[in-house]
């Protein structure tokens, strides 16, 4: 039986992996980011000699996109000190490492979806603490796995959906940028994706690297608002009736968004034989979870 230890087990990603690596049989030892300090590699050192798991995966890290622009110490002790210290005690105990990264690590300059090649340029704290974190897990531990994700959404947390939805039970209009382009990708796909990388690489194949994973079909967020739109009218309590396109400048935010964040997925097809899916199914899963927890 493969052992997994997941850090993060709270988080949208986390909670999602245990739930995928039970379901197909694996064993997990799962903490949350008050259970294991990332930061204290004596206690990482202890839990991988005490547990003595097959392969860590790491969905821990600071993801306020806006908020890191002044928490800018805070961002970088997460996403690239922690890191670092998580990467080397991996590498001591010659435990591979998963670790979640970010589209954010683009500077969305491009016409065409980013591959793994593409020299990373972020824009704004958030993106370059992830790249950091990135060269850290490849500097320290050889046998890794770097998943980059775009447009993470889940019925738990903070994200896109929960907000917008809040809005379009009060509101009749609500505004979404439609000049930053992207693909939307369920928690739970992330988690299969993890979880089948980690089988595969569980027979002794060299693959490791790092490999980009969004949903299919590029959006805005405009287009994914519409799309949130259409599933929640099923439920009475949606007041909006329509989206508001607004631009990104007329849209101002702390941080500076890439503009174009789709990712090349062809690598991890080739490799792993991994297929994006459609992110509109796990859209309507998702609303359908978040509505009907409030009872609507």
């Amino acid at each position: 039986m493969i052992k997994l230890l997941v850090t993060g087990a709270l988080s949208q990603v986390g909670s999602a992996v245990c739930k995928q690596a039970v379901s197909v049989g694996m064993e997990v030892i799962a903490f949350t980011s008050a259970d294991l300090n990332l930061a204290n590699a004596h206690q990482i050192d202890n839990v991988l000699t005490q547990y003595c798991p097959h392969y860590v995966i790491n969905t821990i890290g600071y993801a306020h996109v806006d908020k890191a622009e002044y928490e800018v110490d805070l961002c970088y002790s997460m996403n690239r000190d922690a890191i670092s210290k998580l990467a080397e005690v991996c590498a001591n105990h010659d435990v591979p490492l998963l670790h979640v990264s970010s589209n954010h690590v683009f500077d969305g300059q491009a016409d065409h979806p980013y591959t793994e090649t593409h020299v990373a340029n972020p824009v704004n704290v958030f993106g370059r603490s992830k790249f950091a974190g990135e060269l850290k897990v490849s500097q320290y531990c050889p046998k890794h796995l770097i998943l980059r994700v775009s447009w993470l959404f889940s019925a738990e947390g903070n994200n896109f959906i929960s907000r917008t939805l809040n809005q379009m039970q009060t509101q009749n209009q609500v505004k979404a940028v439609c000049d930053q382009f992207g693909c939307p990708t369920p928690a739970t796909d992330i988690a299969r994706v993890l979880i089948a990388m980690v089988q595969q690489v569980s027979c002794n194949i060299e693959v490791w690297g790092t490999y980009h994973y969004c949903g299919a079909e590029v959006t805005t967020w405009q287009g994914f608002a519409e799309a949130i739109l259409a599933a929640a009218k099923k439920h009475p309590a949606t007041c909006a009736t329509t989206i508001k396109a607004v631009t990104s400048a007329n849209f101002p935010a702390q941080a500076i968004r890439p503009r174009y964040s789709v990712m090349d997925c062809k690598k991890i097809q080739s490799v792993f034989g991994i297929s994006q899916r459609p992110w509109r199914s796990g859209l309507v899963h998702v609303i359908n979870c978040l509505l009907e927890s409030r009872k609507i």
